[in-house]
């Protein structure tokens, strides 16, 4: 059994994380969907209040860094009531618990089924629960349409779709019982509330499922093992034939960074109103008319924003370095460095971290790079080597293309 002596500092709105740079404001948003005016009031307070840009983050929520807070490092009253105002707090006291990361294209392209109306059901069911509320901030909850893309396994609870109306559940990396997808919800709560029941009972509180006495199979009640289904395809970039004359535009944003000009486009192409933030650092765009499709697009890139899947930027992620009292290193530099010494085509993904906790690090299969302020330490399938800053982005290209 693992324990947490630390204490829990995921953020929320109304309880900031202190960084280096300012405060971190964490935004939920289940599932990855947001209106795209939510989304411009976001930014809108990104500029008056944080650093000017939206962080997208590994769970398809948003963040704002560099937060301005007032003496005892809450957020300012007119930041939340903005925010709450934009429809971006519905449930102040459920808000750190609303972690919901689906599959980002379920309903619009491909899956075994369509897994929206799950999401919202699962999240007003989380939040029609006064005692869930005290669930730790890191819990999460993955709903997978079938097609494997979001890593149901490191779910703490989770299903995955095996048709139209019936899934698997999952708890801890361990499989469970089909149940019918109807049901799903039902499952997943009880599973939750299970799980507080027993670390209650822990000598610690524990935060993730695989931390109590039997991890996932004491929750399921079952004999199995830890499993995996194995990575799935993420979304590609670019346009998404959707059906009905209409597709889906998949683009990146660099650094999982939103500027303001950025989302002012996305809210422009957004015709129905919707986006999608995906667990990738992406943005869909769904509804676009065929006939548009090319000429919104370059509307997008024009921006900065990625819709090729062969560029560099594919992959691409880091923690916030030296923004973060944690951070020894500059991690936005070595990736700017690696990206331009790496080829233009389809590559393993790179993460760039600045401690060995590795915040933000995929679930899927990557090279992981760990830097201060001399050297890096590049962790792959092939080992760990470790070298200089000058060598590092170098070698990192060619693993990436190695191992792709």
């Amino acid at each position: 059994m693992t324990t947490r002596a630390d204490a829990d500092r995921c953020p929320g709105v109304l309880r900031p994380h202190q960084a280096v740079d300012g405060a971190v404001l964490r935004v939920r948003i289940p599932g990855g969907r947001i209106a795209a005016a939510k989304l411009q009031a976001l930014s809108a307070a990104a500029a008056h209040c944080a650093d000017g840009d939206v962080q997208l983050t590994s769970r398809a929520n948003l963040q704002l860094r560099g937060v301005r807070t007032t003496a005892d490092g809450s957020a300012s009253a007119g930041l939340v009531d903005a925010l709450a105002g934009a429809g971006l707090l519905p449930h102040p006291t459920h808000e750190r618990v609303r972690n919901i990361v689906c599959s980002p294209l379920t309903g619009l392209v491909g899956g075994l089924a369509d897994l929206r109306p799950v999401v919202g059901e699962l999240d007003a069911a989380l939040c029609a629960r006064p005692d869930l509320a005290a669930l730790p901030g890191p819990f999460l909850f993955v709903l997978d349409d079938g097609r494997g893309d979001v890593g149901v396994a490191r779910a703490d609870v989770g299903i995955l779709a095996l048709s139209a109306d019936l899934v698997r559940v999952w708890a801890g990396g361990v499989p469970g019982p089909e149940v019918p997808l109807a049901a799903s919800v039902a499952t997943m709560i009880g599973l939750g509330d299970e799980f507080q029941r027993r670390s209650a009972g822990t000598e610690r509180v524990c935060w993730h499922v695989r931390e109590l006495p039997g991890g996932g199979s004491g929750l399921l009640r079952t004999s199995a093992e830890p499993a995996d289904p194995g990575p799935g395809e993420v979304a590609p970039l670019g346009a998404l034939t959707g059906g009905d004359g209409r597709v889906v535009l998949s683009v990146l944003a660099p650094l999982g960074r939103l500027t303001a000009p950025q989302v002012g486009a996305l809210a422009e192409a957004a015709v129905t109103g919707a986006l999608v933030v995906t667990p990738w650092r992406g943005v869909l765009v769904p509804g676009v008319q065929e006939a548009d499709a090319s000429s919104v697009l370059a509307g997008l890139t024009a921006t900065g924003l990625v819709a090729d899947d062969r560029s560099p930027w594919r992959g691409v992620t880091s923690c916030p370095g030296t923004r973060c009292a944690r951070g020894a290193g500059d991690t936005g530099a070595l990736v700017r460095q690696i990206v331009a010494a790496s080829p233009r085509s389809a590559q393993l993904p790179v993460h760039v971290v600045a401690c060995a906790r590795a915040c933000g690090r995929p679930s899927r299969p990557h090279v992981l790079a760990l830097v201060d302020r001399q050297r890096v330490e590049i962790c792959c399938d092939e080992g760990t080597v470790d070298t200089s800053r000058q060598q590092a982005p170098a070698m990192i290209a060619t693993r990436r293309q190695a191992q792709r």
